[in-house]
């Protein structure tokens, strides 16, 4: 039983890994999102949706492995960037996989490409938190 135990952890934490990075869920509607989270990120449940104006964000926490995770969403409800935050001693670690995921950062920042379309992930480190924060690409013009 012993020997199980780094198996399962090993096991866990890939589990975990490839839930944060797997799907950046914009462009879906906040309905779907609902739908998806539940289904896809064991743990999240749904919080609270703000609304500011023309703008407004679903929220969902998982208070077992205190994270949440935040969905910008339009006037129409679609999403358009996503922020999750984790405790500051993941920082490190966070860094390491996204590195090995999207290569080499340039300022903490990547590039993910999926299906032809690209987004910018950037690890933004606070005093309280870290944020991993997808949204879309914009290339820097000259």
């Amino acid at each position: 039983m012993v020997k199980a135990k780094p198996i399962v952890l090993f096991t866990l934490c890939m589990l975990i890994f490839y839930s944060a990075f797997g799907q950046n869920y914009i462009g879906l509607h906040k309905d779907e999102i609902r739908t998806r989270v539940s289904d896809e990120l064991p743990g999240f449940r749904f919080s609270n949706e703000i609304f500011n104006n023309n703008r407004s964000f679903i929220k969902f926490e998982n208070l077992f492995e205190e994270q949440t995770l935040i969905f910008m969403l339009n006037a129409d409800g679609y999403c358009t960037s996503v922020s999750r935050m984790y405790n500051t001693w993941h920082f490190n670690r966070l860094q390491d996989e996204l590195s090995a995921k999207y290569g080499k950062p340039n300022k903490l920042k990547w590039i993910d490409e999926r299906e032809g379309v690209k987004y910018e992930v950037e690890l933004v480190k606070g005093d309280w938190f870290v944020t991993v924060v997808t949204r879309p690409y914009k290339a820097k013009s000259n």
